[in-house]
């Protein structure tokens, strides 16, 4: 086999590799792009539960400061 031959099979085997690489890029890449694009929404919805969670703790301290005044209002008319 004489060296052109062989250069030109070894160019024949990197385009083929180079084919299959493409082909594996293709399928992966927009899977990965789905993930990226589930992981945005969980982070989106974890700072939204997180905001939530936040309320509701403002929420119950409120209620718990209100809960104290009108127990001292209670035992004030108690005495």
């Amino acid at each position: 086999m004489s060296d052109s031959e062989q250069v030109e099979k070894l160019i024949e085997s990197n385009a083929k590799a180079i084919q299959a690489l493409t082909d594996l890029a293709s399928g992966i890449l927009p899977r990965i792009d789905e993930m990226q694009r589930q992981m945005v929404n969980i982070q989106r919805q974890m700072i939204d539960n997180q905001r939530r969670i936040d309320d509701n703790t403002a929420d119950i301290r409120e209620l718990a400061l209100e809960n104290q005044r009108i127990l001292k209002y209670l035992e004030s008319l108690n005495r």
